[in-house]
């Protein structure tokens, strides 16, 4: 790679990382906005939460073929497709007073969603060798943890100010914007001879074969048993601290931003310290994260009302950095598990099977609640020692030729 293109890549990295704040501030819309449209179409707490289920089961089901659409079309079109789509329907939904159509746009919306991660990894992957590109990783999985924060000012204020529909038309057109400057700034990275060092054929690797790969199905399955974790602090740690702990309401608040933010630095601190401190292997980073994140479950089960508060901020920053702040390491894991050509194909798969845990964690969390917190979070640790043992299979590719 050239000296100009070694510099238009951090334009890349920018024209990723907006992109994926605007599909977050779309996905993360409808519960800010709950009590907006409960109050103005009349929907009750199921139909609400339906919203968000209907959108992230969109995004498990066009994961894999988004990534098949990557690795044929490229990442220039796909970027567009993307956004266009979020745009067009978030835009109709500032129209929409119907639940029935707002389900549909949630469907078209969780495409979109699902559509970003194969489409940002392929382009990451082509444009970024070993020695910055799971910090590349991390910026851009920062970008959700952005996306989410913006979601919970932006549109309540402009649902107070003006009106919901105004909230969800300005995503709309924002994510439209976000499209086309998609097309004016991004540039396809040639694949065969490309920075990466790994010179491919040109052949893409079939579905069937990238589901035998051992690097891509073990890093998958770790996902999911650490998203279990994931998904389950987001749903149940502010209750955990209100029921359990006697903590007020604004004091749990506190505590969950405390670890969403330690979750959005640690997306780039682990991607620094995996491409520097361990220059460029993943498999050190990921167990690191996995001792953080049974030490901080374990401290979570013992956890009792008579301990000193500040000592939870600890613990929450340290279930934020673990938990919520490996993705950017174990998906680049994913794509450098096999040739570049497929690397859209490989996080599709990748991301689908991690996404299983996600969908999974608040249900069986919740049911495991009924013999106590305790209980509910040892069986966090215990994935997160499945999840641990997952990194010693896991075979550390060598290193690739650096610019």
């Amino acid at each position: 790679m050239n000296q100009q293109q070694t510099g238009y890549r951090w334009v890349i990295l920018i024209v990723l990382f907006l992109s994926q704040v605007i599909l977050s501030i779309a996905a993360y819309a409808w519960g800010p906005l709950g009590p907006f449209l409960k109050k103005s179409l009349l929907l009750n707490h199921v139909q609400i939460g339906s919203l968000t289920s209907t959108l992230y089961l969109s995004s498990v089901i066009f994961g894999i073929p988004a990534g098949i659409s990557v690795d044929r079309w490229g990442v220039k079109l796909n970027l567009f497709i993307c956004l266009a789509l979020t745009g067009l329907a978030m835009t109709a939904a500032g129209f929409i007073n119907q639940y029935k159509l707002l389900v549909m746009v949630s469907v078209v919306t969780g495409a979109s969603y699902g559509m970003i991660n194969p489409i940002a990894s392929k382009g990451l992957t082509l444009w970024f060798d070993q020695t910055f590109r799971a910090t590349a990783f991390g910026i851009r999985q920062m970008g959700v943890t952005a996306g989410g924060a913006v979601a919970g000012v932006l549109l309540i204020y402009l649902a107070q100010a003006r009106s919901w529909h105004t909230a969800v038309f300005t995503i709309g057109l924002t994510a439209i914007s976000m499209g086309v400057m998609g097309l004016l700034f991004y540039r396809d990275m040639q694949v065969g001879a490309d920075l990466t060092g790994r010179k491919g054929d040109g052949q893409k690797t079939g579905l069937l074969e990238l589901m035998k790969n051992r690097n891509l199905m073990s890093a998958s399955v770790m996902m999911a048993f650490l998203g279990l974790g994931q998904s389950s602090i987001s749903a149940f740690w502010v209750l955990f601290l209100k029921e359990h702990l006697n903590f007020t309401p604004m004091l749990a608040g506190t505590f969950l931003a405390v670890t969403m933010v330690s979750g959005g630095v640690g997306r780039v601190v682990w991607g620094i310290i995996s491409d520097r401190l361990f220059e460029g292997r993943r498999l050190p980073v990921m167990k690191i994260v996995c001792v953080m994140a049974i030490a901080g479950t374990l401290a979570t089960c013992f956890w009792s009302p008579a301990l000193p508060v500040y000592l939870a901020f600890f613990v929450a920053a340290i279930l934020g950095f673990s938990f919520l702040g490996y993705q950017g390491v174990a998906v680049v894991i994913m794509v450098e598990a096999c040739d570049p050509e497929s690397a859209g194909r490989a996080t599709g798969i990748g991301v689908t099977i991690a996404w299983v845990g996600m969908v999974l964690g608040p249900v069986l969390f919740g049911t495991i609640i009924r013999f106590g917190y305790p209980a509910a979070w040892f069986s966090i640790a215990l994935a997160s020692v499945v999840a641990m043992f997952l990194c010693y299979i896991i075979k550390e590719n060598k290193h690739e030729a650096h610019l």
